[in-house]
């Protein structure tokens, strides 16, 4: 198995988090992850979703794009293409407090409402 890229599109609803939080969780475990990993992503998941619905603008979608190797897992979400409203400061400073160190690497991209992160395995080496 090398790279597993998979997009997934979900209503933004919250109703729809925790299919989002079981798939990342899902792909984590395929790939490896350890058990305190894939619960780490399974929150960061959840404030992903959480931070995007709060979007000023209703959008209809939630799109997720994910890359996942032996080492790390990257995922990209944005709302809709149509959606170009800033997300709330207070919002991004609670997601960015809660996940930043659970994560390698992330990036918001608060013109195109779009939420880009990285988490590396702890024991890539198994």
């Amino acid at each position: 198995m090398q790279t597993e890229n998979i997009q997934l599109t979900l209503p933004a609803s919250e109703e729809y988090e925790e299919i989002a939080q079981t798939a990342i969780a899902h792909l984590a475990i395929r790939r490896g992850f350890t058990l305190h990993e894939v619960e780490d992503l399974r929150l960061i998941m959840s404030e992903t979703t959480r931070l995007l619905l709060e979007s000023k603008n209703k959008t209809e979608s939630i799109h997720l794009s994910y890359e996942v190797t032996k080492e790390h897992l990257k995922m990209e979400a944005h709302l809709d293409e149509s959606v170009a409203d800033p997300l709330p400061q207070e919002s991004i400073n609670r997601f960015t407090e809660t996940v930043s160190e659970l994560l390698d690497h992330f990036r918001i991209d608060n013109e195109k409402n779009c939420v880009i992160l990285t988490k590396h395995r702890l024991t890539s080496g198994s």
